[in-house]
C-alpha cells in the first residue's frame, strides 16, 4: 500500500473511515486487530469502557506497532469468526473502535451494532 493512500484514508473523518472499514472487511472477509505475545488484544478507552480497535487492512494496523505496542503483533481474523466473537464481546459490554487513525480519532460502536453493520454490508456484496 502506498504512502499517499494511507494519508488519504487517514484524512477521512471518523465516520467515513468506519464506512471504509465496513466495505473493505465485507469485500475481503478479513479484519485486523493488535495482540500481545499472549494473544490478548489491545484495548483503548477508559476504566468504564473497554474498547478494542480494529482495522480493515494489515498495513494500517502495523502503523500502530510503536512505543507501547512495539512488541505486539497484527492478528488477522476471518469476518465470520470475528462476527461470532462479537456475540461474546456484546455480553462483556466491550465496544469496538472502528478504524482509528494515528491520533486515535475513531467511532466507538457496540459489538451488536458492528455485527449488524457488517451483515448489512456483506449482503451488498452477494
Amino acid at each position: 500500500m502506498n504512502e499517499q493512500k494511507i494519508k488519504n484514508v487517514f484524512a477521512l473523518d471518523s465516520k467515513e473511515r468506519y464506512g471504509y472499514l465496513l466495505r473493505k472487511v465485507a469485500d475481503f472477509e478479513t479484519i485486523y486487530l493488535i495482540a500481545d505475545n499472549e494473544d490478548k488484544y489491545v484495548m483503548i478507552g477508559s476504566e468504564e469502557v473497554s474498547v478494542i480497535p480494529v482495522w480493515p487492512e494489515k498495513e494500517f494496523a502495523e502503523l500502530f506497532l510503536t512505543d507501547d505496542w512495539k512488541e505486539y503483533k497484527v492478528v488477522e481474523y476471518s469476518i465470520y469468526d470475528f462476527m461470532d466473537w462479537l456475540d461474546n464481546l456484546d455480553k462483556e459490554n466491550t465496544e469496538l473502535a472502528g478504524f482509528p487513525n494515528l491520533d486515535f480519532n475513531t467511532v466507538h460502536v457496540s459489538a451488536t451494532d458492528m455485527k449488524n453493520h457488517l451483515l448489512y454490508q456483506i449482503s451488498q456484496y452477494e
